[in-house]
């Protein structure tokens, strides 16, 4: 399944799951990972792609921080990669990232890589056409103009791929009030 080579997976399609294997590990020591860092960062990187598409800066919410983090260590320790039930995140909505790397990733970097994936799908928007697509879901819950606040959480642990030694890092972000609404978009996703 893995051919000599670290798989990146940015996105998996809305309502797919896609099954890693189950780990003998819980999430990395609060000690080696600086969640409050990450959660921060992830906040920033939101609001800078928001500002781009005239949409408020978010706040941080501790109860979609906490259901995010619950969601990310879910996953860890079931290795499958599919979006939380509603009433997991609290009808929040909800990004998620996935990522390998061979070292345990910086929370700066990570929130980076995890926000950039997902406001990538910005090319395929068109706002000529506003609506949702599964190509630009995850873009447009970014952006989403009436979306007020966010929380994120992170799992790492110990994956072993093609021999050698990796981390695999979930993230998931839940945003409330959630977005991507049939009908309101043109008022809430924006163009630069």
């Amino acid at each position: 399944m893995y051919r000599n080579q670290f798989i990146r997976v940015t996105l998996a399609s809305l309502g797919s799951a896609l099954f890693l294997g189950a780990f003998n590990s819980s999430p990395v020591d609060s000690q080696s990972f600086d969640l409050g860092a990450f959660q921060k960062s992830a906040l920033s990187e939101h609001n800078t792609y928001r500002a781009t598409h005239h949409s408020p800066a978010m706040t941080q919410s501790s109860s979609a921080n906490s259901t995010a983090q619950a969601y990310a260590e879910k996953m860890l320790s079931t290795g499958r990669f599919l979006h939380s039930s509603e009433s997991e995140r609290n009808g929040a909505g909800e990004n998620l990232y996935y990522t390998y790397s061979e070292f345990p990733l910086d929370p700066a970097d990570l929130a980076a890589r995890a926000v950039g994936a997902w406001y990538e799908e910005v090319v395929d928007y068109d706002y000529n056409n506003p609506g949702f697509s599964v190509d630009t879901g995850h873009f447009t819950q970014v952006v989403w103009k009436s979306t007020t606040q966010l929380g994120c959480g992170v799992a790492q642990g110990p994956k072993v791929i093609a021999g050698r030694n990796a981390t695999i890092n979930y993230v998931v972000c839940h945003y409330t009030p959630h977005g991507n609404f049939y009908g309101e978009y043109p008022s809430n996703v924006l163009q630069p």
